[in-house]
């Protein structure tokens, strides 16, 4: 496999003029160029600059690639999600979060039109931004959406599976439906989707962290955008073909993919081994972060920092080729995933 490198100076694509390369609303909808797999490569140090002067950089040489401009002109809304998989020990930091809210609002976004969504808010460890007020959950003035809401899934707007529930997952829809074999059994199949992404006005940002997952093979940007924020996901965690489908075909879904902005993964710590649950013996961390459009082709980039931890501590090897999730979306024409081209942002 081969990895393209090329480098650009932050300052340079500070200075060129992004403001006539993006001049309508259903650009950043229409996917006549969005399936491009560039990514790009930052290695973040307290000499380069605080985490909002580093995302800066980055976002801006985004814009500049992608021909796309961040601004609330052509993005009415913005909802963020957090990966709260294997929070609070690793997750998402506060400090990253707050930079990137930061850039927003220096594009004109204002809290009224960036949200957040989280599958376990309480376990985000978000403090002291995030409260419980009414009947609503906040961060720093910003609503989070998660399950806790009755209105997160939409009842209408589901992916459907033939992969068995897990105990839990059957248990609850008996208790739910007791005399009802048909309902329990249609909705075994349906895992529910948040309602907020049939917002057309709702363009979505994933904010996420890097693990093994023994399954997958690996858990960051595209897990975070599909398993890991729908109902009913638990059924897929042990089946390698059903997850990695359920994985490509939730964000293609034009609703999703069509409305995506970018993906950042977070490498200060991620877990190279013993995934999909939090472990402190194969912790390991690099002051790098990846940010692109493509949830894939970041989770393709991130693959090589997992295989190198793997292979420096010893443990067996996982070929990025065989990777399901890698080949059911290039199947279905999400970009080149396995040869994304990285860009070095100094």
């Amino acid at each position: 496999m081969v990895l393209f490198l090329l480098t650009i100076s932050a300052s340079s694509a500070n200075n060129q003029s992004i403001t006539r390369i993006f001049s309508t609303k259903e650009s950043f909808r229409s996917d006549s160029d969005s399936n491009k797999t560039q990514v790009l490569y930052h290695n973040f140090s307290p000499e380069s600059g605080s985490i909002v002067e580093n995302l800066n950089s980055l976002i801006t040489a985004f814009e500049t690639f992608e021909k796309k401009l961040l601004s609330p002109e052509f993005i009415p809304k913005i909802v963020i999600k957090l990966d709260s998989s294997a929070s609070p020990g690793l997750q998402v930091s506060s400090q990253l979060l707050d930079g990137l809210l930061e850039c927003l609002y220096g594009r004109g976004f204002t809290k009224g039109s960036i949200e957040l969504l989280c599958l376990q808010p309480e376990k985000l460890g978000l403090v002291p931004g995030y409260a419980e007020i009414g009947n609503f959950s906040r961060y720093g003035g910003h609503l989070v959406r998660s399950p806790m809401d009755e209105d997160f899934f939409e009842t209408q707007w589901f992916h459907d599976s033939p992969m068995p529930p897990k105990v839990h997952d059957r248990a609850k829809f008996f208790i739910r439906y007791p005399r009802n074999l048909k309902k329990r059994m249609e909705e075994e199949r349906k895992s529910y989707l948040p309602g907020v992404l049939l917002d057309e006005n709702f363009f979505w940002i994933s904010l996420s962290v890097l693990m093994d997952d023994p399954v997958l093979g690996i858990s960051g940007a595209s897990t975070n955008m599909s398993l890991e924020m729908i109902s009913n996901a638990r059924r897929f965690k042990d089946d390698p073909t059903l997850g990695a489908a359920a994985v490509t075909e939730i964000l293609a879904i034009p609703e999703i993919w069509n409305k995506r902005v970018l993906s950042i993964l977070d490498l200060s710590r991620f877990q190279y081994a013993g995934g999909d649950e939090f472990n402190a013996e194969f912790i390991a961390g690099s002051s790098i972060l990846l940010l692109g459009r493509s949830p894939f082709a970041v989770d393709s980039v991130a693959w090589n920092f997992l295989a190198k931890a793997r292979r420096e501590n010893g443990l067996k090897s996982r070929s990025k080729e065989n990777a399901l999730i890698f080949q059911y979306s290039e199947s279905l024409n999400l970009g080149s995933i396995m040869s994304p081209e990285v860009i070095r942002i100094p």
